[in-house]
């Protein structure tokens, strides 16, 4: 299971490589447990893929009639795969997740929207550069981003003088995003870009 920036644990089915709609796959979201349940597909099974969109691999339905007798049901981890902290379901809800806030799969998840297009934008902040960041201490929450220095950077593996000086600059100017951007890269749980919009103009208005 894929551990997401809200702690969400998704499903995703590894196969042998084939070709779909002209690219080779091997790994295919599952959404969810009860899509799992839904589509009756177990781990061994031969399944059946589209792309969904012409874009992300999908499985569409599983082949029973192909099954041997070895295939077995695919069930959620009791502990997330990543900081082994408790798996919980919350009542209502169709999502599994990780009850870590702290985890590092949701820190660099988290990370890695708030600098995303969409967000604030940070030019050259991908995930290798996250990943050091985090690793040295240097990041750990979106503002860490705003007191990095060149030396900072410099620090990095694969980064030189120019390349350090690029991203201090996307950095500077990621720092007049308009409120909505801020608000989406800031990932709070149910506001997406629209709701993003409604708070900032809200705000405004109160202000």
């Amino acid at each position: 299971a894929y551990v997401g920036r809200t702690g969400t644990l998704t499903p995703v089915a590894h196969m042998r490589p084939t070709k779909v709609a002209g690219s080779t796959v091997s790994r295919a979201t599952l959404h969810n447990l009860d899509e799992v349940r839904r589509k009756d597909i177990r781990i061994g099974d031969h399944v059946v893929l589209q792309k969904a969109g012409d874009v992300i691999p999908e499985v569409v339905r599983s082949l029973p009639e192909r099954r041997t007798g070895t295939e077995r049901e695919f069930e959620m981890p009791g502990a997330c795969p990543v900081c082994h902290a408790e798996v919980v379901r919350d009542e209502g809800e169709v999502r599994h997740r990780c009850s870590n806030p702290f985890c590092p799969a949701q820190v660099i998840q988290g990370l890695g929207h708030f600098v995303g297009r969409g967000g604030m934008d940070i030019e050259g902040a991908g995930y290798v550069v996250l990943d050091q960041l985090l690793t040295r201490g240097l990041v750990k929450t979106p503002a860490d981003f705003y007191r990095l220095t060149l030396d900072d950077v410099l620090g990095l593996e694969r980064y030189a003088q120019k390349s350090a000086e690029n991203l201090l600059a996307s950095i500077e100017r990621a720092l007049v995003r308009p409120l909505a951007r801020f608000l989406y890269a800031l990932g709070i749980r149910h506001v997406g870009e629209q709701t993003a919009i409604d708070l900032a103009d809200w705000i405004a208005a109160e202000w």
